[in-house]
């Protein structure tokens, strides 16, 4: 699958000026970045794309339940077919995710430094 190149939500263009294309593995992982950057419900489009935050930005952190919600989301992509490891970095009213996802083709990729915020 072949998508526009995204950064911090914009679109990236090259030298020429030309909207600059990712595909694979770089498209996957991009494609899981937005949907942990996503609240739940958001997206008016499709209300049922994103991650729900409500226990990942909350004063009481719960690793347990924030793994759960990370795991939720990242099942809405169809190329996942499970999510290996997640490493959470919590700051304030921000949380840092890193997470290794096995593909359905069973080889794996890795997604780092995901900030999570309100």
């Amino acid at each position: 699958m072949k998508t526009l190149e995204l950064v911090n939500g914009d679109l990236v263009f090259n030298e020429s000026g030309e909207l600059e294309m990712v595909s694979d593995d770089e498209e996957l992982l991009q494609n899981l970045e937005m949907i942990l950057k996503i609240q739940l419900g958001e997206f008016q489009l499709d209300e049922t794309i994103g991650l729900d935050r409500s226990n990942i930005l909350t004063k009481q952190f719960d690793e347990e339940q924030a793994h759960y919600d990370i795991v939720e989301a990242l099942m809405q992509e169809d190329r996942v077919a499970e999510v290996r490891e997640i490493i959470f970095t919590p700051d304030n009213r921000r949380i840092s995710v890193d997470v290794t996802v096995v593909k359905t083709d069973g080889s794996s990729v890795s997604l780092e430094g995901v900030t999570v915020d309100a």
